[in-house]
């Protein structure tokens, strides 16, 4: 499990370079969808961070927050009607504070992506809600899920799959923040990345 957490830790630094260059258009959607996806990157780091120090179901109901913002990251950037992008990024207001009410649920934004974003961004995210969103909702729920494992123990298994889970989620970040770089260099090293650190992440990535 240290070595696991050490691995996904440099992978995550492995995303430094990449948020540092910044998207190459100052659009709306593109900015929105920069911010939604640094977001995601801010919970896998807390993610491992609770890992480390044991609070796994805090850490574990992370997964789920870092899916999400992911998703409405990338619907920003390729799903998302204008409409819809200029009432988010609208300035947080008394009036406005309500202004994402009403927006696609997870799964309407992955129908309005697909055929728009990359095949793999919409492969993944569908698969990965699949395979994961059940169990994950009841940790963040506190449903059966949280409460028997908090009470009874983590499978050191369970917690791996966990760290694997999220770093697929970090792989995808990086490659949907390259693109939107527009830097081919930064681009091209998306595949050394993912050789790199291909025994910590999950099959989906290779599909």
């Amino acid at each position: 499990m240290e070595s696991l957490l050490e691995r996904s830790n440099l992978l995550l630094n492995e995303l430094n370079m990449i948020i540092s260059l910044g998207p190459n258009k100052s659009s709306k959607r593109c900015l929105g969808s920069w911010v939604m996806c640094d977001i995601a990157i801010e919970h896998a780091h807390s993610l491992q961070n609770l890992m480390e120090i044991g609070n796994c179901t805090s850490a574990i109901s992370l997964l789920r927050l870092q899916f999400d913002a992911l998703t409405r990251s990338v619907w920003l950037l390729w799903g998302a009607s204008e409409k819809k992008v200029d009432r988010i990024m609208q300035d947080l207001s008394i009036n406005t504070a309500n202004a994402d009410n009403g927006l696609p649920s997870h799964c309407e934004m992955i129908k309005q992506i697909d055929g728009k974003a990359p095949a793999e961004a919409t492969r993944m995210l569908t698969e990965f809600r699949d395979v994961t969103w059940k169990a994950s909702s009841s940790y963040v729920h506190g449903g059966i899920h949280a409460m028997k494992r908090h009470g009874e123990g983590y499978p050191l298994q369970l917690l791996e799959q966990i760290l694997v889970n999220s770093n697929g989620l970090v792989m995808l970040s990086a490659v949907h923040l390259a693109t939107m770089t527009g830097n081919m260099h930064v681009l091209n090293d998306i595949t050394r990345i993912r050789d790199t650190y291909r025994n910590i992440l999950p099959k989906l990535n290779f599909k």
